[in-house]
């Protein structure tokens, strides 16, 4: 539970669930006011809202939390992270369109119920994921990353609009499957075991679900030091909108045409220019042709209030 006299930063994304996030903005400031000392901004971008969660750890804050979907998620762990030995813990009010983190964490949907428990929670250690590519660029990973067919339904979700929630990521994965259905030539290192792989996609996790509503990696956990991942085989369309379904349950871990591990670091060789994505956001198109990619558990990152 956090104390009245500590200082708390609310970083809202107004652009949250398809530009609905702003509506929210004095629900949660009626029920966030009674704790704490209240300092509430409205991100005007992703980097925006690494830069807002950088200063509030860098200036001592107790908590900031990420009133958004898993993006602003991503980009508020980012900004704590940057700041070397932060004490600084995370919130979450789940207003996005996948509110996959949410999800995993266990907070509740309604904005209410997540305000309120999240002042009453009790914060937990969690552990992420460093991704760092071939150029240097890193990036800390809270919840998914996705290499292949995966990331281009990330990417035609962006572009949809007018539909929200898991729905909105069924359309996105027939739309990828209409117009992006090409495997990747991939050099896989799990540890110490290193695999030469034609993929559709290889799906990284420390969570259990992304999409929206896909249990890709259902035995995944936070607290484990270990990343979890899905790699699909080179399949056909039929196969792989039964996997799809499949994995709205978790069950296509029994599948044949997939291959589930747990592993500490993943080094991935890239031989085909392929999109890529962590938390729900894009961090390549095959035009930047990223050649390497690296996948660390970093264990106990960060503390969650929930």
């Amino acid at each position: 539970m956090i104390q009245q006299n500590k200082d708390v930063r609310i970083i809202l994304n107004p652009a949250a669930d398809n530009g609905r996030g702003i509506m929210q903005k004095e629900p949660i400031l009626k029920l966030a006011e009674p704790y704490g000392r209240i300092d509430f901004v409205i991100s005007q971008s992703g980097e925006h809202a690494r830069q807002l969660a950088r200063e509030a750890a860098a200036s001592g804050y107790a908590l900031v939390i990420a009133a958004g979907g898993d993006g602003a998620v991503h980009h508020v762990v980012n900004g704590i992270m940057a700041v070397p030995h932060a004490e600084t813990m995370i919130g979450v009010i789940p207003i996005g369109s996948g509110n996959d983190f949410a999800y995993v964490n266990d907070i509740p949907m309604n904005v209410a119920e997540a305000t309120t428990r999240l002042f009453q929670g009790k914060p937990r250690w969690l552990d992420l994921a460093k991704i760092e590519d071939g150029n240097g660029r890193f990036v800390y990973m809270d919840n998914n990353f996705g290499i292949g067919f995966d990331a281009m339904v990330v990417a035609q979700a962006e572009k949809i609009t007018r539909v929200r929630g898991f729905p909105k990521y069924i359309l996105a994965v027939f739309r990828a499957l209409a117009f992006h259905f090409e495997p990747t030539r991939l050099q896989i290192q799990f540890d110490d075991d290193v695999v030469l792989q034609k993929a559709l996609f290889v799906y990284a996790a420390v969570g259990t679900r992304g999409g929206g509503g896909f249990l890709l990696t259902p035995d995944a956990k936070q607290d484990d030091n270990l990343v979890d991942s899905c790699l699909a085989h080179d399949i056909s369309r039929r196969i792989l909108i039964s996997l799809f379904g499949k994995a709205v349950k978790g069950t296509h871990i029994h599948s044949e045409h997939c291959v589930m591990r747990q592993n500490r670091q993943i080094t991935i060789q890239i031989k085909d220019p392929a999109p890529m994505y962590v938390d729900g956001e894009m961090f390549a198109y095959p035009e930047d042709f990223i050649r390497q990619i690296t996948l660390t558990s970093v264990p106990k990152a960060i503390q969650l209030l929930a």
